[in-house]
C-alpha cells in the first residue's frame, strides 16, 4: 500500500501568512526573528529558523514564495543589529543541517536583493552562505 504523502505545513504559522499584505508578513517576520534571536542555545536557534525556510522552499505559487521571501527580507533590515547579527549566524549554520534548502533559498534571496535596496548592504549574501 503507497505511503499517503503529509502536506501539512512544516510551519503553520507561515502558512498561515499565505495572501495576507506586505506589511503584515512583515510584522511576521520581524516577530519570528526576535523570537528566534532571543533563544540562548546556537543549536536550538537553528532548529527554530530551519523549518522556517523548509516551508518556504515548499511553496509551489512561485509569485508568493517570492513575496514572502521578500517580507523576511524587508523584515530582517528593520532588525536591531544584535538580533541581524544572531540571525545572520544561525542562517550561516543551518547549512550545516540542511544545505539544498538553504541552497535553494539563497537562489531566492539573490533574485530578490536587487529589488530590495534596502536590504542590499545588510542582508547576509552567499559569500556568508559558504
Amino acid at each position: 500500500m503507497a505511503k499517503k504523502k503529509d502536506d501539512r505545513p512544516v510551519d503553520a504559522g507561515l502558512a498561515a501568512q499565505f495572501g495576507k499584505n506586505e506589511q503584515e508578513a512583515i510584522e511576521f517576520w520581524k516577530h519570528r526573528f526576535g523570537l528566534i534571536a532571543a533563544i540562548p542555545s546556537d543549536i536550538a536557534r537553528v532548529g527554530a529558523l530551519t523549518p522556517q525556510l523548509r516551508e518556504l522552499v515548499r511553496i509551489e505559487d512561485r509569485e508568493e514564495r517570492k513575496r514572502l521571501t521578500a517580507a523576511r527580507m524587508k523584515a530582517f533590515v528593520q532588525l536591531p543589529q544584535e538580533q541581524r547579527d544572531r540571525i545572520t549566524k544561525t542562517r550561516q549554520a543551518a547549512y550545516d543541517v540542511d544545505r539544498g534548502v538553504l541552497e535553494e533559498d539563497q537562489r531566492m534571496v539573490d533574485e530578490l536583493l536587487p529589488t530590495i535596496p534596502e536590504a542590499r548592504s545588510v542582508y547576509p549574501g552567499p559569500t556568508a552562505a559558504r
